[in-house]
């Protein structure tokens, strides 16, 4: 069975994980898809990497700014951006001025932290973006085919390790509907929610592969693997 590589493991702008790993390949299309188009306006990368999505951002018409705690992302992410913070995103939001962006990328980030330090990061996030703007967000989801079988069944139910999505950094994995809840808690509106990729093992060693990759219909999108979401500052 095939599981997801984590894209905290990026060696560059150009990972061969984007390149050759199914999983990440359709993500990053999945992403694309739902990432709009800016007119000059400044977007935040939280946890940025080396820049892939960076890029993907300057690209589309944004200046953006990095933050990620790496050293060696940070030199790497310096050819896609026009600003860099080094350092926890947790420590740095709070010193940035406030209702400064227009766009918020927060990928994979919020999974690494303790669900109250994802209830601040929230808070921050909605802090810095200008009223009605963008956040997009994505975290692996607890509803999906792999966590009903790994998590509810296997660690609740059978008393098995912990399940940490295929990544032991992974603090805290939320279901869609948690992220929701938190969203909205934090001073968002819903826009678009999409479940993507939609395979895994079930109770029992079932395994199951749907025919297809993601989902923005309810209730099916709710259910993927990774939950995307799309919203904005009320």
């Amino acid at each position: 069975m095939m599981t997801p590589s984590d894209p905290f493991q990026s060696t560059g702008a150009n990972s061969p994980q984007y390149e050759a790993d199914a999983y990440e390949i359709r993500r990053a299309e999945t992403l694309e898809g739902i990432l709009p188009r800016g007119t000059g306006g400044r977007a935040l990368d939280i946890g940025c990497g080396p820049g892939y999505f960076s890029r993907m951002l300057r690209d589309r018409g944004w200046q953006v700014v990095g933050i990620d705690a790496e050293t060696v992302n940070i030199e790497r992410a310096c050819a896609f951006v026009v600003e860099t913070h080094q350092g926890d995103a947790r420590t740095v939001l709070p010193a940035l001025p406030g209702e400064t962006f227009e766009l918020v990328c927060a990928l994979e980030i919020i999974e690494h932290m303790a669900k109250q330090d994802g209830v601040a990061l929230i808070e921050q996030v909605n802090r810095v973006l200008k009223p009605g703007a963008t956040l997009i967000i994505s975290t692996p989801n607890r509803w999906s085919l792999e966590g009903l079988g790994d998590y509810y069944w296997g660690e609740k139910i059978r008393g098995w390790r912990r399940w940490d999505a295929w990544n032991v950094t992974h603090v805290h994995i939320y279901s869609s509907l948690e992220l929701r809840r938190a969203l909205r808690a934090g001073g968002f509106v819903m826009d678009r929610l999409v479940g993507y990729w939609y395979r895994g093992t079930l109770p029992g060693g079932i395994n199951v592969r749907l025919p297809f990759d993601s989902m923005t219909r309810f209730p099916l999108n709710h259910f993927g693997f990774n939950t995307i979401v799309s919203c904005h500052k009320r």
